[in-house]
């Protein structure tokens, strides 16, 4: 198969969110959502992490980082709500989703695997 240089690459990717089982103390339940990411060109990258590095105020940088892991997230499947509703992709639920630490350390998590060039493990 020929290599295809696209201007934009899209993929899915499965999350595996790791979170406190509220039934069990002590252990830990494992939840899986697909993502879809774009990633920036590496030059767009590096000149994110240096704008994001030179923030002085710790608090607009965590912003900063979340404002930058969104903006490769362009959709996701398999999100429900209490009541088993899914829940739609748009930029105001993928924030209120990144303010779960489980959530996001799992995204910035199958984010890293995916640019790593490995498919992705079982159970992520």
């Amino acid at each position: 198969m020929k290599f295809v240089l696209s201007k934009t690459n899209r993929y899915w990717w499965p999350v595996t969110v790791r979170l406190p089982d509220p039934d069990q103390p002590g252990k830990m339940l494992e939840q899986t959502l697909k993502i879809l990411f774009e990633p920036k060109d590496q030059d767009d990258a590096l000149a994110e992490q240096t704008r994001i590095a030179a923030i002085k105020d710790p608090r607009a940088q965590v912003l900063a980082e979340r404002e930058a892991l969104a903006d490769v997230c362009k959709g996701w499947d398999d999100i429900v709500d209490d009541d088993k509703t899914a829940i739609p992709f748009t930029p105001e639920n993928l924030m209120a989703a990144l303010q779960k630490a489980w959530f996001r350390a799992a995204v910035y998590r199958a984010y890293g695997e995916s640019l790593s060039g490995e498919e992705a493990r079982l159970g992520n």
